[in-house]
């Protein structure tokens, strides 16, 4: 059974939402038109009964509201992000490690070198520093790990769920929630609790809802480019990891791992080329076997880096820890240093509205020639 945000047309309506609050920056001439066309859409779709498709119309409508009315609010800063800044210098860790592990804990980048910041730029390892769904995933995992016994009791088991939820949501809270982390945050929360109820949810839906929750909490956050990038590269994973995959989960479950291990790098770094290239001006070159070496290295390193902060606040020896968290740091700087290789783009609006374009078309390439491998594999099976 699907989950009940998984039938509401959240896509339609995030898209709506969003165009809606471009339109109130707009001038005002092309402000009005759109409104009266979107109160003439609603009518239509009112008068037809097409209720799928009104969600877009009726979305935009309230973006025009949203985006008039809702001040941008303050940026939010975790009392409590403080504390474990100063915990993790008074840490064993070397200087480099300790800016790294706050940068990537409490979005706290003051002490990061910049030639180290500049190298994850180059190989295409820019989302390591900016909090989002990888850290928000390996959060939930080790919270759910450390719960697994609980699984043991039936009734205990809603209880591990509140604990993933509070635990994802406490460090949404301490990188300031930023959009990339609410985004995050949100959609774990969905998987969680469709989890729960035994539903199963849509993952376009969830990303669309988390769209929603984003754009009426913070209006402006749609011209932020770490909205931008978190919800391209997502977009592009769920587009794109699928179809660049060779094997299928449920006959080769580990190949498919493996495989998603580049297929999913790909996809993120396609829907978000563009991005980048209009923000940056530059493109990582080598990007695939950097996020590669680093995927395998960052999730250790985190989980070290968790428990390092937990041992340390308690007043615990954690040397040993320290001294594992400075060598998987330092093997993950060499990688984005021997991977720094960008190049230069001029991407005008021509250039991006091709770049676009030609991603929609190797998409719908890709999807045919995989659905036509299947049907003569099933055919000659």
């Amino acid at each position: 059974m699907r989950a009940p945000w998984s039938l509401i047309p959240a896509v339609p309506a995030a898209l709506g939402l969003a165009c809606g609050i471009l339109l109130a920056g707009a001038p005002l001439w092309a402000t009005v038109a759109g409104a009266v066309a979107a109160v003439a859409c609603v009518a239509l779709c009112a008068w037809r009964g097409y209720k799928f498709i009104a969600a877009a119309p009726v979305a935009l409508l309230a973006g025009l509201v949203l985006a008039l009315t809702v001040p941008d609010p303050q940026p939010y800063k975790a009392p409590a992000a403080g504390g474990i800044v100063s915990t993790v210098y008074a840490s064993p860790l070397s200087g480099e490690a300790a800016a790294f592990v706050t940068t990537t804990m409490v979005a706290d980048g003051a002490m990061l070198p910049h030639a180290l910041r500049d190298d994850f730029r180059a190989s295409g390892l820019a989302h390591i520093l900016a909090l989002s769904g990888f850290h928000v995933g390996i959060v939930a995992m080790l919270v759910m790990m450390l719960t697994r016994p609980m699984l043991l009791n039936r009734r205990l088991r809603h209880v591990r769920g509140a604990l993933v939820l509070a635990a994802v949501w406490s460090f949404a809270l301490l990188g300031g929630l930023s959009p990339s982390l609410v985004r995050a945050a949100v959609m774990c929360s969905l998987l969680i609790i469709a989890g729960l109820s035994g539903r199963y949810t849509s993952a376009w839906n969830s990303l669309a809802v988390a769209a929603i929750v984003i754009l009426a909490w913070r209006p402006a956050a749609i011209y932020d480019v770490g909205f931008q990038l978190s919800f391209a590269a997502v977009a592009g994973i769920l587009t794109f990891s699928d179809v660049l995959n060779p094997f299928d989960r449920d006959n080769n479950p580990r190949l498919h791992a493996l495989a998603a291990a580049v297929a999913v790098p790909i996809g993120a770094t396609l829907a978000t080329a563009p991005i980048v290239g209009v923000v940056f001006g530059k493109l990582p070159l080598l990007f695939l076997p950097a996020n590669i070496i680093a995927g395998i290295l960052f999730t250790p390193f985190y989980i070290l880096a968790l428990a390092l902060v937990a041992l340390s606040s308690l007043g615990l020896p954690c040397g040993w820890i320290a001294a594992a968290v400075d060598g998987i740091y330092a093997l993950m700087a060499r990688t984005a240093s021997a991977f720094a290789l960008q190049t230069d783009v001029a991407v005008t609006p021509a250039a991006f509205t091709t770049a676009i374009a030609t991603i929609i078309l190797l998409r719908i390439y890709l999807g045919y020639k995989k659905s036509s491998a299947g049907a003569q594999a099933q055919a000659d099976g």
